[in-house]
């Protein structure tokens, strides 16, 4: 291919976001895909939650998994998400996404390969504040953990981060024929734990999904207790752009790309 004809270089857009509602954050970020794909680069959104709420896997039904009078006395939402997994509650939580055109060979070219390479970038980040994780290298854990009703940071998959042990952070991924779609939550403290109130179980199920939190999972200020949302953002935009070495560009939403995703 001669150079008239070769694909641009591959850029990286930071989007440092603010508090968003629920629906703004879900459509977002199925706008970031959708955009990623049209322009050719890697979108790096970094954002937090105006309230708690759950997400919830493509695959996952609210009226089967979620309490709504709990939730509805306890000020907390819930939404679907465009990838699958389960459950997660986002609460006091830095949430990323990243979005980028299927085939850039930067990202990988398969599941696997992507997850592991916004793992490097999410490890060097967290680094960056001060946090090292260590890789999970098993494709699951045991069936117990794998059942459906049961969180996202109750099982911990492949290339997915770990601190000594627990889990700090939950992905999951959505891929089409043009675009890629990761996104995940780094809890800065112990809300997010919270998940089995406003889940529709027995006080049991409810009982084992707090035993397993604990267990389980950890938070950023277990860690680095004084550390702050925004100090943890520039941590991990600046952990994206030394692993992938792109060319960056911080450059927030126009109007209208807002206009589209409809806020």
């Amino acid at each position: 291919m001669d150079a008239a004809n070769s694909p641009p270089p591959a850029q990286l857009r930071i989007i440092r976001d603010q508090a968003h509602d629920a629906a703004f954050n879900m459509a977002a970020d199925r706008f970031l895909m959708e955009s990623a794909a049209q322009t050719c680069r890697v979108i790096l959104r970094t954002y937090s939650w105006k309230a708690p709420a759950i997400t919830l896997g493509c695959m996952q039904r609210a009226e089967m998994l979620l309490d709504a009078h709990a939730m509805n006395a306890g000020g907390v939402f819930s939404i679907s998400r465009i990838t699958g997994g389960r459950a997660v509650l986002h609460w006091n939580d830095l949430t990323y996404s990243c979005g980028f055109p299927v085939g850039m060979s930067e990202m990988g070219r398969s599941i696997a390969e992507s997850y592991a390479v916004i793992g490097r970038c999410l490890s060097a980040g967290l680094l960056n504040a001060g946090i090292a994780t260590e890789t999970h290298d098993s494709w699951a854990d045991n069936h117990d953990v794998r059942n459906q009703r049961l969180p996202c940071f109750c099982s911990s998959n492949r290339n997915e981060l770990l601190v000594k042990g627990k889990k700090l952070v939950g992905s999951a991924q959505k891929r089409t024929r043009s675009s890629v779609l990761q996104h995940g939550s780094i809890p800065l403290d112990d809300h997010f734990c919270r998940l089995g109130e406003f889940m529709n179980a027995s006080p049991a199920e409810k009982e084992e999904v707090a035993e397993l939190f604990k267990f389980k999972c950890t938070w950023v200020r277990a860690i680095v207790p004084a550390i702050g949302p925004n100090y943890l953002a520039e941590c991990i935009e600046k952990g994206f752009v030394e692993t992938l070495g792109l060319a960056a560009e911080v450059k927030g939403w126009t109007a209208e790309e807002l206009n589209v995703i409809g806020h």
